[in-house]
Order: structure tokens, then C-alpha cells, then sequence
């Protein structure tokens, strides 16, 4: 008998083959929420009794979530930090994104921090309305409609509680009954209820929460195509609600309900549109996280070309805008005397979110498959300063893996082994592991994400892979016992898609008594989750 080849990598990661491989998303608290997500499966002709029906494997790739520098922070300034929920790679590779734009809270009107944060380079259309804003008498200038952003709520219903109807369809309405979650109803009609709402993961409700909000700015339901004024509370109550729906995966209205918005680019969206309500004062309403998630939102709807195209658009500005301070001008080229202080905080932003747009740019160039890209760009951002870069070499060595290139994984390694020290940590062990799912080595890797698990035994992703590796080195009833008791020690945070889609079609493997299994899960999602994606729900009753 020939010997297998080791697996590549680059052949885990894909679309649905079949109604038994479904995709995974493994995002956590909308604050992580725009996380970019990779698909990871291990359905391969090379592997050990591979079968079309066998399970779907959790991303390897783990996480970080961001952790607030200014206990300040706005609520709406945190919400989509780490932005977009996509099939790319970066959060997968546990590179946590530079959120300099996320903690520069709110100050006084006209304050430096203001200034720069919100800076942007009009397009020349805009800023010629822009100038004609500002300089006309009150009262007397009137633009173009197609100059003007006006957006509403489309969905015409409030979301329904998803959960609640799959338990009533499965489990009969006197389960539904015991069933108690947040609605948008049970909280203040504010941004306090808001966060109330999404903390508790009552995502659907913070959707019909916002629609009720921005009624209040005359761009709730039926006001699409009229106009309105726009405010930095209106605005990141639309991002918020986008960014939710993308959370929730309605691609399709998120992509309809942004459509006015464009790339943020007509000139009701800045400042100098309302010189009687700001005086004058320059640069973007709209905070710079939305711009980037109106970028990536065409990745999610099937169409990364298009996303490509603006998320190069917007690193061309940036760029224009770093040159801009280093020739002594402000970042939209105005002659504006700053401080060498504040110009070095400048530069440091707008650097930070250049490397946030590289990230979605790695992003898309995995959902093309243009893996080539994807390198590039990952080795500019290696070479960069940076305190992370030991992070950067590892996450580019998961790339390579990514590809099938074991060698060049290795070399990527060892360089973030060097530049992290003589500690092993966790990243380090989840490398290893890696490594040996690439060599085929099941054994050899679950070894590797116990260890990793002894120093994060909470960790969902490390347990759900160490359930797969069990699975394939032939111990199907214990890679079900990992991910039971994973469920049981930790309920709120273990009952995870990726996890759960594996356990349920562990259960179709076992046994004949799969169903009455998964309906056990129900009741789990039920008791301690607000809401859950329709590919669990679907999993569990189909």
C-alpha cells in the first residue's frame, strides 16, 4: 500500500460541499464583532477514512480579542472594533487588529483627538459642495439629491426570537414557555439599552432597538430616499445595526440597508455640511470602523473583488494622508499648524489603520484564493515596527500551512519563536499543532492543543480541535466526550457553532439516537443563549 501524502491546508479551507459541511463562525461578543472568520475542514480524500460525511473541523485559529486602552471608550466606539464577520483569516491567525480608532473617545468639539481621528480626504465632487457649504450664506445653498445620503430601516417587521420558534417547532410551546430573554422592549430606548441588549446577546432585539432609534432621525422604516440630517450618534447607530445584521449573517438586508451610504463619500456625511450645528469644523462623521466594514461588506455578500477594490482604495487614501503629515500639512493636506507631538500621534493612528485595511485585504485575497496576495501582503506587514511581530510571523506561517508549504510554515515559526523569546505560550503550542495536522500526525497535535488547553483550559477553540483530532485518530466516542464536557463546564461560551456543528454530526455518526441528542443541545441554546445562527438551529431539527 502506498504512503499517504500529508494533507495541505489549503485544501481544508473552502464553500459548502454539501448539506453536510456547512460553514463555521466561530465569532464571539459583537465588541470582537466585526471578527474576520476562516473555514477549517478536514474532509480530504488523503486523510484517514475521510467521508463526505464526517465532521466539520473548528478553525484552528485562535483569537484575541482586543482590550480596551480608555475606559472612556464610547459603547458605539468599541462595537465593531474588530470589525467584519468574513471568511478571511487574520483574527483566525490570532492577530489582534489595531484599534487606535476604537479608543479615541468622544471629547470636547474641536479637541486634537477630534480632529485627527476623524480626518478624511473628500472626494473633489464633495469637497467642492463642501466648500460651497461653508461659505454660502445660511440658508440659501441647496444640493443636488444625489449629493445627499439618505438612508432608512428596509425590513419592514422586528426580527423574531429564532431559538424560541425552533423549540416550540421541536420541544412543543410549554418548553418555549420557560424560555426568558431581552427584548427590545425590556430595556431603555438608548444606547445604555443597546448595549444592554447586544452584551447579552440578544442580537436580533439590538437590531429592532436601533430601527426604533433611528426613527427618531427620521430614518426609520419608510423614510429610504428622503432626506435627513446626519449626526455621530445617527451614524453609529447605523453601523452598529450593520454591523449586527452581518453578526447575525443577513448578508442580504446589510448589504441593502448600507447601499446609500456608498463608501461614505457624499458630502452630508462631514462636518463642514453643518457649519450652523459644528462651526466650520472639519473632517468624517462617520467613524473610520464604518468606512472599513461598508469596504469588506461585498466579501460577505459573495463578491471579494468588490471589496478589494475599495479596501485599495481606502489604503490610498490613508497613504496620501500619512504623506500629507509628513510634509508638515494636516492628513487632508491643509495648511493647519500641529504640534510635532500631536503629528507623531497622527502618523501612529493612521499607520495603525493602514495595517487594519492590510488585514482586510488578506482577507479578501484568501476568499479569491489569490494566496500569492495574501503572502505579500502578510511578509510587508512582518517587516513593519511593531511589538507584534512575532504574532505577524506566526500568523504567517499558518498562511503557509494554509497553502501546504510545511518548510516555509516551519521557517515562519521558528522566526516568531526567536522574536517571542524562550517562553512558550500558547500561540506557540497551537503552531505545533498545526504543524502536525499538516503531517497527518492526529496524535501528535492533540497533544499540542492539551498543552495549549492546560494554559487556557476555558478556550473553546483549542477543546473543539482537540475533539477533531480525537475523532480522526479513530476515538469517536471520546472526541464526543471532549466536546460534552466542554459544553458542560462552560455552557455560555462553549455553545459555540463550530462546536456544535461538529457535535451533531458526531451524533449522526454514533448512533440512531443522534436526534434525541441534539435536542438535548436545544434545550442547552435555549436555557443559555439569546441567539444562534440558522445553521445550528438547522442542524439540530433537520
Amino acid at each position: 500500500m502506498s504512503e499517504r501524502m500529508p494533507p495541505s491546508l489549503s485544501q481544508y479551507f473552502g464553500e459548502k460541499t454539501d448539506d453536510k459541511v456547512k460553514t463555521i463562525d466561530l465569532s464571539e461578543e459583537l465588541n470582537e464583532a466585526s471578527t474576520k472568520i476562516t473555514d477549517l475542514k478536514l474532509v480530504d480524500d488523503n486523510l484517514p477514512s475521510a467521508q463526505k460525511n464526517e465532521p466539520e473541523v473548528c478553525r484552528i485559529f485562535a483569537e484575541t480579542p482586543p482590550q480596551a486602552k480608555d475606559q472612556t471608550t464610547s459603547f458605539f466606539d468599541l462595537i465593531g472594533n474588530n470589525h467584519s464577520v468574513s471568511n478571511g483569516l487574520i483574527s483566525n491567525l490570532d492577530i489582534t487588529p489595531n484599534n487606535d480608532d476604537g479608543f479615541c473617545p468622544r471629547v470636547a468639539l474641536g479637541s486634537e483627538s477630534d480632529r485627527r481621528r476623524d480626518a478624511w480626504i473628500p472626494n473633489e465632487r464633495t469637497r467642492q459642495c463642501l466648500i460651497a457649504c461653508s461659505t454660502a450664506a445660511p440658508g440659501t445653498y441647496f444640493p443636488d439629491r444625489e449629493l445627499l445620503t439618505m438612508p432608512g430601516v428596509l425590513l419592514e417587521e422586528d426580527l423574531g426570537d429564532t431559538i424560541g420558534e425552533a423549540v416550540t417547532l421541536c420541544l412543543g410551546e410549554a418548553e418555549a414557555a420557560q424560555r426568558s430573554i431581552l427584548s427590545e422592549s425590556d430595556v431603555t430606548q438608548d444606547e445604555r439599552g443597546l448595549r444592554e441588549l447586544v452584551q447579552a446577546g440578544s442580537y436580533r432585539a439590538a437590531i429592532n432597538l436601533t430601527a426604533r432609534l433611528l426613527t427618531i432621525y427620521g430614518q426609520g422604516r419608510g423614510r429610504a430616499g428622503h432626506p435627513s440630517k446626519h449626526s455621530p450618534h445617527s451614524l453609529q447607530l447605523w453601523f452598529t445595526r450593520i454591523a449586527l445584521l452581518v453578526k447575525i449573517k443577513a448578508f442580504g438586508i446589510a448589504q441593502s440597508e448600507a447601499a446609500p451610504f456608498g463608501q461614505l463619500d457624499k458630502p452630508d456625511v462631514f462636518y463642514q455640511f453643518y457649519p450652523e450645528m459644528y462651526g466650520g469644523r472639519p473632517g468624517s462623521i462617520a467613524s473610520f470602523s464604518f468606512r472599513l466594514l461598508l469596504s469588506e461588506l461585498p466579501m460577505h455578500c459573495g463578491k471579494p473583488n468588490d471589496s478589494l477594490t475599495k479596501l485599495y482604495s481606502m489604503k490610498s487614501t490613508i497613504k496620501q494622508m500619512l504623506d500629507n503629515l509628513k510634509q508638515g500639512l494636516s492628513e487632508d493636506g491643509s495648511p493647519i499648524e500641529i504640534s510635532e507631538l500631536d503629528r507623531t500621534d497622527s502618523i501612529r493612528l493612521w499607520m495603525g489603520r493602514e495595517t487594519r485595511v492590510m488585514h482586510s485585504i488578506v482577507n479578501c485575497a484568501l476568499a479569491l484564493k489569490d494566496y500569492e496576495l495574501a503572502i505579500v501582503v502578510m511578509e510587508e506587514l512582518c517587516h513593519r515596527d511593531g511589538t507584534a511581530r512575532h504574532m505577524l510571523y506566526s500568523a504567517l506561517g499558518r498562511l503557509r500551512l494554509q497553502v501546504g508549504d510545511v518548510a516555509g510554515a516551519e521557517t515562519c515559526f521558528d522566526e516568531a519563536r526567536a522574536l517571542r523569546g524562550n517562553t512558550t505560550d500558547l500561540r506557540e503550542y497551537v503552531d505545533r499543532g498545526l504543524l502536525a495536522v499538516a503531517q497527518n500526525s492526529f496524535d501528535e497535535a492533540y497533544v499540542c492543543f492539551q498543552q495549549a488547553s492546560t494554559l487556557d483550559p476555558t478556550n473553546v477553540m483549542i477543546l473543539n480541535n482537540m475533539g477533531v483530532c480525537l475523532l480522526y485518530g479513530g476515538h469517536l466516542k471520546e472526541a464526543i466526550k471532549v466536546l460534552e464536557s466542554a459544553i458542560e463546564s462552560n455552557p455560555v461560551h462553549a455553545l459555540h457553532e463550530s462546536l456544535l456543528l461538529n457535535l451533531c454530526t458526531l451524533y449522526d455518526m454514533e448512533s440512531s439516537k443522534g436526534r434525541m441528542k441534539k435536542f438535548a443541545l436545544l434545550r442547552q441554546i435555549s436555557r443559555y443563549q439569546a441567539d444562534a445562527p440558522t445553521t445550528i438551529l438547522e442542524k439540530l431539527y433537520g
